[in-house]
Order: structure tokens, then sequence, then C-alpha cells
């Protein structure tokens, strides 16, 4: 946690405790209410139970949270008991309202894991059981507490003599306002059921990208780009700039023009086009085309993403066709993972390899010669995160190909094969145990346990890592249960650093998410890359052997890869740095909104922020109105 977060916490604790010692004095001396208490109280049991979810402090926080609420009602009878007339029956219907907040707590309890599976529930049976209590307690909660707060409100009002019915009037006004909050919770549920859209969002066509002008750049060949549109298309005239822009950077190599399907269609017949709408890309006797629609409205979608969709047809059609064999048979991540999510790489498969950078993507393993030879075709070799050892004969087949000029991109697991042989080979070591940071990490499930899934915005100076490096302010990796990669002593092999961690983390060799005695706290490295000359490379063929090391497989999963860019952008760049395409590395430009992401520090400020500064702001306001009006008064 930050220095800011610390102070922020230590800040609310100290205003809680005095808060809390202010109130009590309150009920004692002067009989008040004790719903600020009951507040309080139910604060802290949601602190416990929804923010922190799990770890050491969460007994604690919640066992303060369930003796304050119980607290408050003791608090109730004592001022009910100390009072008469009026004001007695006033603390007695706050007690009654105090209890059926307190009774609320049952029903939540209702919806804990030990309960739930003393019951014996199949899991249909038990989503209903837990989704059903979990919405009742808020009810519940916010009907006791309502009423409450509006008798105490009376009760201050009228510290002596409080008139005969006004509590009985007060708790009818918090119960109809308490029921008047309550049903946004089925309206919320009915509105996420029947929901409709409107499309109100920021729209723009995108600009092409730095990696898409570097490939415009590097043509050899002229490339003619067609757009089928009608005269005047709203759709034309966002797709034409675009590619006026590629055309300014090609020096040449590239030419646009706009085609009416319906005025030419003897072109339209040999290129077959049967429509408006297409942008056919043309390279001598080949083509690459793609389907916009007409009507922008429709197109937004495709517009927001033309970058990526173009420089996917312009490699299919400049570069030929590149495939990646990912080796398997040995519990390797993979697209169809149902168990773990951070070994789920379908999107890194589908929409990176195979969607942006037009690579067929296959699978080997003993049955397709993995023992003999790596395929004549591979461009690149994937082996990601086995759990179970590799073949003997396999790592000789995986060194054999890199020593003769070939790509490799390996990720290690820690708690599958280490890898040991092959990585000796390439001139670098896995580390002792999975790292972990406890302020720089993202929040997955919240609890101590998040701390292995680092993040960091440090990176070294290579083309793989030219554009995180560029953008490190905001481009933030993460990483789910990573190792260190350390380079190996007497490898005669080029090793570069690709990224680091952030300072303060350690190797977590117990695994139990503390940084022990015996853990120092330091920078690890998390990725390198590797080159190896080849002195007698033939005519056209690599001058060197390439292999890129992560000390983790879960940055390409979907979850993290789907949501963090700076993850999708190292897969994409040191995938072609491994092609030898690094001069197209660099950001595809995109309009689509992505979800923010925050770390658990983050959080903490960010909740710190709302439950202390905003409503310490509002009571100063406040406070110095009220000042204001009786000095004018």
């Amino acid at each position: 946690m930050s220095n800011l977060a610390t102070v922020l916490a230590l800040f609310f604790s100290i205003g809680t405790v005095v808060a809390l010692l202010v109130l009590v004095r309150d009920v004692v001396t002067r009989r008040a209410g004790s719903s600020p208490v009951l507040l309080i109280g139910l604060g802290t049991l949601f602190i416990g139970e929804r923010v922190l979810g799990e770890g050491d402090l969460r007994l604690p926080i919640s066992g303060a949270g369930l003796l304050l609420v119980l607290g408050a009602v003791g608090l109730r009878a004592y001022a009910m008991s100390n009072s008469d007339g009026a004001r007695r029956e006033g603390h007695r219907l706050g007690l009654i309202w105090t209890s059926i907040s307190v009774a609320s707590l049952l029903l939540y309890a209702m919806s804990l894991d030990p309960v739930v599976g003393a019951l014996g529930f199949e899991e249909a049976g038990r989503d209903r059981w837990v989704g059903v209590f979990q919405s009742l307690f808020p009810i519940v909660a916010l009907i006791g507490l309502i009423p409450s707060f509006l008798i105490d409100r009376l009760l201050a009002l009228h510290p002596i003599v409080m008139p005969a019915g006004a509590s009985r009037s007060a708790q009818l006004s918090g119960l109809g306002a308490a029921l008047a909050i309550s049903l946004m919770f089925p309206v919320n549920y009915l509105a996420n059921q029947h929901d409709l859209d409107w499309d109100v969002a920021y729209f723009r066509t995108t600009r092409a990208g730095d990696s898409t002008r570097a490939l415009v750049s590097t043509l050899t060949d002229p490339v003619e780009v067609l757009l089928f549109f009608p005269s005047g298309n709203d759709v034309g005239r966002e797709v034409l700039p675009y590619f006026e822009e590629l055309v300014a950077s090609s020096d040449d190599r590239m030419s646009v023009r706009m085609v009416d399907q319906a005025l030419e269609p003897q072109l339209a017949e040999e290129l077959k086009i049967r429509e408006n709408g297409h942008v056919v890309l043309r390279q001598g006797e080949s083509q690459q085309k793609f389907k916009l629609n007409t009507d922008l409205d429709r197109a937004k979608r495709e517009l927001r993403k033309l970058d990526g969709t173009v420089q996917k047809n312009l490699l299919k059609l400049t570069r030929g066709q590149r495939t990646v064999y990912f080796l398997a048979g040995h519990g390797e991540a993979n697209w169809r993972e149902t168990e773990n999510t951070f070994r789920k790489i379908n999107i890194y498969k589908r929409d990176l390899l195979e969607g942006t950078l037009s690579v067929k993507v296959k699978t080997f393993g003993v049955a397709d010669g993995s023992t003999n030879a790596v395929p004549d075709d591979a461009s690149v070799v994937v082996v990601a995160g086995p759990t179970e050892p590799l073949l003997a004969e396999e790592i000789t087949a995986l060194q054999r190909y890199f020593d003769g000029g070939g790509s490799l991109l390996v990720m290690i697991d820690p708690e599958g094969d280490p890898l040991t042989e092959l990585l000796s080979h390439l001139g670098v070591k896995p580390g002792a145990a999975v790292l972990a940071n406890a302020e720089a990490h993202a929040q997955i499930q919240g609890g101590p346990a998040d701390r292995v899934f680092i993040a960091t915005n440090k990176y070294g100076s290579h083309a793989s890592v030219k554009e995180l490096s560029r953008n490190s302010s905001v481009a933030h990796m993460v990483f789910s249960t990573a190792m260190s990669v350390q380079k190996q002593e007497g490898t005669a092999n080029k090793i570069t650093t690709l990224i680091r961690s952030r300072p303060n983390t350690w190797e977590d060799l117990n695994g139990n998410f503390q940084a022990d005695p015996g853990e120092p706290k330091k920078t690890f490295e998390l990725a390198a890359a590797i080159t190896k000359p080849m002195d007698d490379a033939a005519e056209g063929a690599p001058e060197e052997a390439r292999a890129i090391v992560v000390g983790d497989v879960g940055y390409l999963s979907d979850v993290l890869i789907s949501r963090l860019k700076a993850n999708a952008v190292f897969s994409l760049d040191g995938f072609k740095w491994l092609t030898h395409d690094e001069e197209i590395v660099g950001a595809i430009e995109t309009e689509e909104d992505v979800k923010v992401q925050h770390t658990r520090e983050e959080d903490w400020i960010w909740f710190l922020a709302a439950v202390v500064a905003v409503p310490s702001m509002v009571l100063l306001v406040g406070f110095l109105f009220i000042r204001m009006r009786q000095r004018r008064n």
C-alpha cells in the first residue's frame, strides 16, 4: 500500500474511533439514539466481508463490525430504560427497527459457504439459494436502518419533551423511504433482463498505426488499394483519409482510388466484387479483400478497428502465410482449457495470431513427430508452460531447431516442468519460486493471494518492447504466478532483458504471500530475448536464431490479454521480432473501449478517497455554511 493510502487508512481509522466515542458518550449522557453506531458497524462488516473478502484481516474486521452492531442494540436498550414518556416510546420503536437490521445478518449468514455446503445443494440449487439470501439481506438491513435514523433525528430535535405520536410518524416515513430505495433492486434486475441499447458513444475511425505505416514503408512491390463505395457514401469518406495517410508513408509504393461497383462492372467482375463496401488490396496477381457495411451506423464497430484489419490483410498479401506450431501433449496452456482461466489462451491464438497477424496455428506432439524434428514450415515454435516433462528426444529436436536458426517462444509454469535442459541450452535458467509484490500487483480476488499477480512497467531496450518502453508511464503488464528468468553463466548466446519486475518483489519460497526472512526484496528479470549468430547461414536464411523466454504463461491468458493492452502489445511485438519483422513492431491503432483495470494499491486509494475524502469535504462545506448562517443571525 502506498504512503498516501496508508495515511488515508490511518485517518479513517482514527476518525471512526473518535466518532464512536462521541456517539457512545451522547447515548450515555443525553439518551441519544444509536443508529450511527449501527451504521458504522454495518459498514465495518461490509469492509471485512466484501472489500477484504479473505486474508488475515477479514476475521478481526468483521468481528469488530459485528460487535459494533450488537453494541448498537445494547446502547439502544440502555437509552430506552433510562427514558420515559414519548422519548421512551421512540427508543422502543428504534430498538425494534435496529433488531430488524441485526436480523438481516442472519439472512447473510445463510449465504455463507459453510452453511450452504452443509445443506448439500446441487450447483443450480446452490446458486438460487445464495442469490435469494444475498438479495434479501441488504433490503432487510435498509428497512431497519432508515426508520432508526429518522427516529433518532426526531429524538435529537426534542431532547426534553417529544410530541406524542411523532415517533410513529417518523418510522412510517422511514419505512416508506426504505421500501422506495429497495425498489431499485428489482428494477435493476428487470433492466438487466430487458436491456435496451442506445448508441451515444464516442466514435472515430482509427488512424494508421505506427506498425502499419512501417509495414507500408517496407513494401518492395507496389500495392493498389481499391475502395468500392458509391459516390458520397459516408463510410467511404471515413475510410479514404486512412489510406491516404498510408500512401503518404509508402514512398509511392501504394496508391488508392474510390470505385463504384455499379459504374465499373468489368473491374468488379475481374475482382469478384458483387456489391459496394469491399476494400481490395492488390499486389501483382495477388489480392486480399475485406467487407465493410455501407451504412455508417452499422459500420462504426468495424471502423474503430480498421487499422488492425488492414494490417492483417497487408501481412497476408506481402509476407505470405506464416505457421506457428504449439508443442502439445505435456499439459501446455491451450485455447481449449476449461479448468484454469489463467491457462486459456484462445484470444491470443484466435484474435492476435490468426486474426491480426494472419498466422496459421498448428499443434504438434509425439504423434506428429515432435521427437524427430520441428516441421520445415515452422516460423515459430511455442512451448506454452508444460506441466509434464518433455521427452529427451523432444528437447533435442527443439535444441537442433534453434541451433539451425529457428525461433522459439518458451514460457515457464512454476507448477510444471522447469524446462531446465532446454533453457540451459538457450542460455538462461528459471528462478526458485513464484514472485510476489505487496504493492505492485493487480486485484483479482482480494486478499494477500493477489500479490502473485505482479504488475510492472519496467521494460528493457529491445525491438520487442520498443512500443512498451516508449509508453511505459501507461503501459502496465500483469503476470500471474511468474518466475524470474536469469542469465546462465558462461553462455555464448546474447541475452537481453526485456521486462523487469517493480522494486520490492520477492521470491515466495514458502507460498504464504509474505516477505519472510530469507526472501529478500529486489528487482527480478521476467522475460529475456536470446540470439545466436548463424555464421554459415545460407542465402535468404535467417542470420541468427532467436528465442524469447518468459517466466509466466498467464500473461497470454484470455482474462489478462483482453483487459490489458500492454500484454497484447508485447505478445504481438514479441512474435514479430521472432519472425524477423522487427521493423514493423508498434501499436495497432483502435478506438474500441477498453475496461479500466486498477492495481490493489489504486483500488485502496479510490476506496478510501470515496469513503473519507469526499464525505469529509461535504461535511466541511456543510459546517462552514452553518457557521456563516449562525453569524448572520
